[in-house]
């Protein structure tokens, strides 16, 4: 549309289709088909062409010439804004996952997430101890953990969660333990404390699926989210004080005002899953 305006305004301003391809560095021809198009697009005559050399305006082309200088200047505008919004660069959005998020959470809500075009995402899972310290140190922009931690300059988020249970046979006297640090070993910790157990065997693993492999074939016993657990592993129920909440962790002040506003979507989405 911009071209057949510029066009029209050159026959315009000059009465004339061959001076008008001189101005704007095209045919005579090209010229007349352009103001053809016009004509047939507005459904009006703009230009009477019955005069030897000139050509005269009609009512119709002196109304749009009042606005055509201005139609070009939005048209122009708007293609600006469009070329520079499909141009931004995506930002880069490193969230951290614990372990347990990771299989239960991050499934559930990474379309939504995937469908912000502003946002670059790269994940990475560790436990909720390092997701803190990563989520200060800047190398991670938000985290979900699985217990409450108080930490100066974070803001913390409180979301839906998940049930532990015990997982296991009841018999078993090797109780697998998840690293210092981790959501789940927090919980065991308080479990075995409430219950006055002091454990004969411990085997510590850093993985969630390393002790799923282990529960699996019968070896050994601890707390674990239900929701991750193969249905052939043994399980006891809980009370309701091992029914957690899980938290979004990011700095208070997030200087990025992009990263900022990630904030909210993630609790949003976090929030409707």
């Amino acid at each position: 549309m911009d071209k057949l305006l510029k066009t029209f305004m050159a026959v315009y301003e000059t009465r004339n289709f061959s001076l008008a391809a001189k101005q704007l560095f095209i045919s005579q021809p090209s010229v007349s088909v352009q103001i053809n198009q016009l004509e047939k697009e507005l459904g009006v005559s703009l230009f009477d062409r019955s005069g030897h050399r000139q050509v005269q305006p009609t009512p119709a082309a002196v109304k749009l010439y009042g606005t055509a200088e201005q139609l070009l200047q939005t048209w122009e505008k708007g293609v600006a804004q469009l070329k520079q919004s499909a141009e931004r660069p995506q930002i880069k959005a490193v969230l951290g996952f614990s372990q347990t998020t990771s299989v239960e959470l991050l499934p559930k809500i990474i379309q939504p997430l995937l469908r912000d075009t502003r946002f670059q995402f790269e994940i990475k899972t560790m436990n909720s101890e390092n997701i803190l310290q990563a989520v200060v140190d800047r190398r991670v922009a938000y985290g979900i953990i699985e217990k409450p931690i108080v930490a100066d300059y974070v803001q913390q988020t409180e979301l839906p969660g998940d049930q532990l249970v015990l997982a296991g046979k009841a018999d078993e006297r090797l109780w697998l333990l998840r690293e210092p640090g981790s959501g789940v070993r927090h919980y065991t910790d308080a479990y075995l404390h409430e219950q006055g157990i002091v454990p004969q065997r411990t085997l510590v693993v850093d993985s969630n699926q390393s002790i799923i492999g282990l529960l699996t074939q019968g070896i050994g016993k601890t707390l674990m989210s239900a929701g991750v657990l193969p249905d052939q592993v043994t399980r006891q129920p809980l009370g309701e004080q091992y029914r957690r909440h899980f938290y979004l962790v990011g700095l208070d002040q997030q200087p990025n005002v992009q990263l900022a506003a990630l904030r909210g979507v993630l609790s949003q989405v976090m929030l409707n899953q």
